[in-house]
């Protein structure tokens, strides 16, 4: 299992109206974007995961973090998107939201990028 990252943006009017053209939204598990996807749109992954063992049975929960990237060509959305984003994800305490990064620049593509780290405990 993987936490539902998608599921949860998807469900949120607010994120669908920065990220979400015709009926597609435009996140992406990592390594799964498309080529050149139109901006702005926002990317996870995995970075960490802790299987949460027992001494009677295999793990039943992970334990994982998830990095949020966020891309756009107004760095003005940068914030706004990512409040829409941090919002959704924390939904009935999905997750928590454990490291902020601040705002740069790519410096090959020209997009502004802001995210976050996520915590979510998955059920297998």
């Amino acid at each position: 299992m993987t936490a539902p990252i998608f599921a949860l943006l998807n469900a949120s009017d607010e994120v669908k109206s920065f990220l979400q053209t015709g009926s597609k939204l435009r996140a992406y598990e990592f390594g799964l974007a498309e080529d050149k996807p139109k901006p702005p749109y926002l990317v996870w992954q995995d970075i960490l995961g802790d299987p949460q063992n027992n001494l009677d049975c295999p793990a039943k929960t992970d334990h994982i973090t998830i990095q949020i990237d966020i891309y756009t060509t107004n760095p003005t959305q940068l914030s706004l998107i990512k409040e829409a984003v941090r919002k959704a994800l924390e939904v009935d305490n999905s997750c928590t939201v454990t490291s902020l990064r601040g705002n740069e620049r790519e410096p090959e593509t020209k997009l502004y990028r802001t995210g976050f780290d996520s915590n979510w405990f998955v059920d297998r």
